[in-house]
């Protein structure tokens, strides 16, 4: 039963996500999968470890990236805003670019340090496994049908103040998706970024930017999207936490099950 259960979950989720070419799902925790056209990026979805309170993907939806069986057919390009365990893990990453000959990976330093060092055979991925200098100025990198624009930010948390962090903005031929990574909501950073001059069609941000007046300000102000999806949500989260999303921004998607979606 628990086996016919799986394979409904995976239809279902294969069929959501084919009924449209340009959306982005759910997969955990801030882990998502987006789609426009042919194009198709992973982002921050191949990890194992949820840290014992965040959603994380099922076993066959790793070994379906790694395979490359539908949704996750023909892949563009994955990206790794950070090194944590609930965002990323050194070994799935490293079977998805082995598998998958001609995807790039595009990660902080910290994140293609951990590849290397649980991979016996890395250099068979090394050049497919690209970073960005450290400095804060937006740095681009360009393939068929997509430009992707990197700038670092500080990580949440004075505890994290080592973590590289990278935030991402995905130009799928000028439709536009940002994605935070665990950003600090640092207002001076993003005046700097300038990102609401970039008319950013869908943002995925950390949900603790949108339980504080404060935060959701620096999403309107700074980001300015046409559309926000909550994630980084704790699988226990309160009622109050979202009963303060709702408060101050009424109109965001709260991503907390594994395939919902929505479109842009």
């Amino acid at each position: 039963m628990q086996l016919l259960r799986s394979t409904f979950s995976a239809f279902f989720f294969f069929l959501s996500f084919t009924l449209s070419a340009q959306k982005a799902t759910y997969i955990a925790n801030s882990g998502v999968l987006v789609q426009v056209g042919q194009n198709k990026v992973l982002i921050d979805a191949f990890f194992e470890d949820g840290r014992g309170k965040f959603l994380t993907p099922q076993s066959s939806q790793l070994d379906a990236m790694v395979a490359g069986r539908p949704p996750y057919n023909n892949l563009s390009l994955a990206l790794a805003t950070h090194a944590h365990p609930d965002h990323f893990s050194p070994t799935q990453i490293g079977k998805l670019l082995f598998a998958n000959k001609k995807l790039n990976c595009l990660a902080t330093p910290q994140v293609v340090d951990s590849i290397e060092a649980v991979m016996d055979n890395f250099e068979s991925i090394h050049d497919r496994t690209l970073t960005f200098p450290l400095s804060r100025s937006w740095k681009s990198y360009d393939q068929e049908g997509l430009t992707v624009k990197a700038a670092y930010a500080k990580h949440a948390g004075k505890s994290n103040a080592r973590i590289q962090d990278l935030i991402f903005l995905v130009n799928f031929n000028g439709k536009k998706v940002l994605h935070l990574g665990d950003a600090n909501m640092d207002p001076d950073r993003f005046e700097e970024l300038k990102l609401e001059y970039e008319e950013i069609d869908v943002a995925f941000v950390p949900f603790w930017y949108m339980t504080s007046f404060y935060g959701a300000e620096v999403i309107r102000q700074h980001i300015g999207a046409k559309k926000v999806v909550a994630i980084h949500i704790p699988e226990n989260y309160s009622q109050q936490s979202l009963d303060k999303i709702k408060k101050f921004m009424p109109n965001a998607v709260i991503f907390d099950k594994a395939g919902q979606s929505v479109t842009f």
